[in-house]
């Protein structure tokens, strides 16, 4: 063989550069990789600058909810959010809420995004073990529970609460007649294939956010300006949908604007509208 070690890895290298794209959000960062979760869509992680020339990285808490949007709700399971815990831990990564993410100096941000990666995709991964581990413990009623509390006593109610809202939302559009595709996938310009709540009437596509809590609200719009701005090529805005949650959350006026920007923004108190806007579209 007449390739050398260090010609392979250049090579290497030089093939894995073109797979990444960057977007910005403000001060956030999106980088999204070449690198897939077990149903293909390509892992992306968000870069924030602190102080002191450190970096945050952090997933979103996208791996997590990529096995609950295939029926596995991890947070609810023992066994689970233990795996989870472990996966994080290996790599001297923090979990909080379900977000994972690593800091350190800005000159070792590659390696923490191939950290944050690598967890991300091993959480993903989780799903595979679930139909094993389900026919070991379905005897044990102990190992799912309504909610649990993370290693930093922090209660996970904030997800059960949007598992309770996924469901009305999801009565709402059965019970108006809607034909509704759950975990739709839809491709980005930037080659990012993203797994949006709902594919509706096969015309539009509609993203619920309830994150819970103001604190959280500025990281869900983020998330989902970039999903929208990156779709813009292959969807009018008219299809694009936007459903906020305002039983408990009181969303800003600039929230609402820029997700305006890139989407048809719709209040849950405001739902009835959704019928309408959808029958316009056909």
């Amino acid at each position: 063989m007449s390739l050398d070690g260090g010609e392979v890895v250049k090579l290497c290298l030089e093939n894995l550069t073109g797979k990444f794209s960057c977007h910005r959000y403000d001060d956030v960062l999106c980088i999204v990789t070449p690198y897939l979760y077990h149903d293909n869509d390509m892992i992306a992680v968000y870069l924030e600058e602190l102080p002191g020339g450190q970096v945050k990285v952090h997933d979103g808490a996208e791996a997590v909810m990529h096995p609950f949007c295939h029926g596995f709700d991890l947070s609810r399971s023992e066994w689970g959010m233990e795996a989870v815990r472990q996966i994080a831990r290996n790599d001297f990564l923090e979990l909080d809420r379900c977000v994972l993410s690593k800091t350190g100096p800005v000159e070792d941000v590659g390696q923490l995004i191939m950290d944050v990666v690598m967890a991300a995709r091993g959480i993903s991964d989780l799903l595979y073990a679930h139909g094993a581990q389900a026919r070991i413990t379905r005897n044990r009623p102990d190992t799912v529970l309504p909610y649990r509390l993370d290693e930093k006593g922090s209660s996970l109610v904030d997800t059960v609460e949007s598992n309770a809202f996924s469901e009305k939302l999801t009565t709402f559009l059965a019970e108006s007649s809607l034909d509704y595709t759950p975990a739709a996938k839809l491709s980005g310009s930037s080659g990012q294939v993203y797994t949006v709540h709902y594919r509706i009437a096969g015309a539009a596509y509609l993203q619920a956010l309830n994150p819970g809590r103001a604190s959280r609200a500025k990281a869900a719009v983020d998330r989902t300006f970039g999903l929208w701005a990156d779709c813009n090529g292959a969807l009018t805005r008219d299809r694009k949908l936007t459903l906020l949650n305002d039983e408990t959350l009181p969303w800003k006026a600039a929230h609402i604007h820029r997700l305006s920007q890139v989407s048809t923004v719709i209040k849950w108190s405001e739902r009835e509208k959704l019928p309408a806007l959808l029958a316009a579209l056909s």
